[in-house]
């Protein structure tokens, strides 16, 4: 324990500088590198999902076995949703890269990448927006250097692979748009990012699987209903044992007063099994204190809302 270092110690070691090149140019950039990108979504997991384009492909890989009109669909999924969602565009329009999101966020924070500043993130898709969907990007594409001038970019293969590799570094805590003094929602354009990357199957493990147990299992983790029973029956003896109270549960109820799902973790994951048990003893009190009644379910076992992070159907 003692050679490992302190979280200042780390953050020391962090560089913030940035260097003199175009941020619009990725052929630095998109670097798939070990321990700093997440695992293609399987394609079992897609397909439960019925999202599109379901194959196993890798990251760090050249080819990311893409449809041939890529790019036809993520221009019709940008104007789909400039059309369907006034703050989007807006979103779009509004930013001043004023910078004062950028220490907010934990990711910037952690690597010292520019591009994971929530300002820049978000310009990744903003400047393929300016490119295509307005009219000084359209004139300024033209003219020679125009495009370093507006801030706009082609939609191209690197392009894409970078949007991807940054989209997936936030958690959606929506702590630069506390900061933002427009009131841009830099959450809701990751959101955004990611409805995109879906329509090519451009999803990433830890959100495609979690949720497609949900569809199969009620709940992120596959766990079986019998296996959810037979923990909160442990949880039940060790109370018993200690305070000599039955908490027993009761399952699938019919015309129970309350239904209560719990994200699968307060029952499968320390330290949250410790709430768990703290439920069971809760509800054994107001069952006898006021004669509520109480039920879990075995099926819909997952109070997690991992559709969020997001995996929204097209």
């Amino acid at each position: 324990m003692a050679d490992e270092l302190t979280p200042d110690e780390l953050l020391d070691k962090i560089d913030y500088g940035t260097d003199s090149g175009n941020w619009l140019d990725t052929t630095k950039s998109v670097q798939i590198r070990p321990g700093m990108y997440c695992y293609a979504a399987k394609p079992e997991s897609v397909e439960t999902l019925g999202l599109p384009n379901a194959r196993s492909w890798n990251p760090t890989e050249e080819d990311w076995k893409l449809p041939d009109n890529w790019q036809q669909i993520i221009h019709d999924g940008i104007k789909e949703r400039l059309e369907r969602f006034r703050t989007f565009k807006i979103f779009m329009d509004v930013c001043v890269r004023c910078g004062a999101c950028a220490d907010k966020c934990h990711f910037f924070l952690g690597t010292g990448d520019p591009k994971n500043m929530p300002v820049l993130r978000a310009e990744l898709l903003r400047s393929v927006y300016r490119n295509d969907f307005t009219t000084a990007g359209k004139i300024l594409q033209k003219i020679p250097g125009g495009q370093r001038l507006g801030g706009n970019r082609p939609l191209t293969l690197d392009a894409l692979k970078e949007m991807w590799y940054y989209f997936f570094q936030c958690t959606e805590c929506r702590r630069c748009s506390v900061f933002c003094p427009y009131g841009i929602d830099t959450a809701e354009i990751t959101i955004m990012g990611r409805e995109l990357l879906n329509l090519l199957g451009l999803n990433i493990d830890w959100i495609a699987t979690p949720v497609s147990n949900c569809y199969t299992t009620g709940n992120h983790l596959g766990i079986q209903p019998h296996a959810f029973k037979d923990m909160l029956e442990f949880f039940v003896e060790d109370i018993e044992e200690i305070t000599g109270v039955d908490c027993t549960p009761q399952f699938q109820k019919k015309g129970a007063d309350i239904l209560f799902i719990t994200p699968s973790g307060d029952v499968f994951a320390d330290p949250g099994t410790y709430t768990c048990q703290g439920y069971l003893i809760l509800f054994q009190y107001l069952k006898e204190k006021y004669g509520l009644d109480v039920t879990w379910s075995t099926y819909a076992s997952e109070g997690g809302n991992f559709g969020f992070l997001p995996l929204m159907k097209p």
